[in-house]
């Protein structure tokens, strides 16, 4: 049975996402989901929810997969707080912008087995950063959170001041 999917960078595009969903749901057994740099658009969110019944995904990377912030994050959100085991979540560069990733930092409230959070170039605002910081002083598995290439402002220093109290913490993108 199929355990980790690479389909980064491979030019799909928005129709090939309901196929894609199709197939994705058929394999409870898969762990790793990498579409990074795909032009998915909104059919990124029919492939995340093809992911409720995969209970052993440990990583999803859905780096750069089209400005569709307005949908991706609740379907995001609804993945990772009913997933155990994800350990790494990227979403870099998809205009998730304060709303979504103050919805994913609450969801992630409770995620205790997340290592790596890649949220870079998201348009994200002092306001998520501020959100984010009481989310992330908690985890205590946390390695790396890159943050980069967004508009932190001050949510930055309260960043900086959260991850004080996580020994694991071994990168941090600011």
């Amino acid at each position: 049975t199929l355990k980790v999917l690479d389909l980064n960078n491979i030019n799909l595009c928005e129709e090939v996402g309901v196929q894609l969903a199709a197939a994705i749901s058929a394999n409870s057994l898969l762990e790793k989901l990498w579409l990074g740099g795909n032009h998915l658009g909104s059919s990124a969110v029919v492939i995340v929810n093809a992911l409720k019944g995969i209970t052993r995904l440990k990583e999803l990377n859905l780096n750069d997969i089209g400005k569709c912030s307005f949908n991706l994050a609740p379907a995001v959100v609804s993945k990772v707080t009913s997933n155990e085991l994800l350990e790494v979540l990227c979403l870099r560069g998809n205009n998730l912008k304060t709303d979504g990733v103050i919805q994913l930092g609450e969801s992630l409230r409770n995620q205790s087995t997340l290592r790596i959070i890649n949220f870079r170039s998201n348009q994200i605002t002092y306001e998520a950063g501020e959100a984010l910081a009481s989310v992330i002083s908690s985890n205590n598995r946390l390695e790396a959170l890159y943050l980069s290439g967004n508009k932190l402002g001050s949510g930055a220093i309260k960043i900086a001041t959260a991850i004080k109290s996580i020994s694991t913490l071994k990168v941090l993108g600011l």
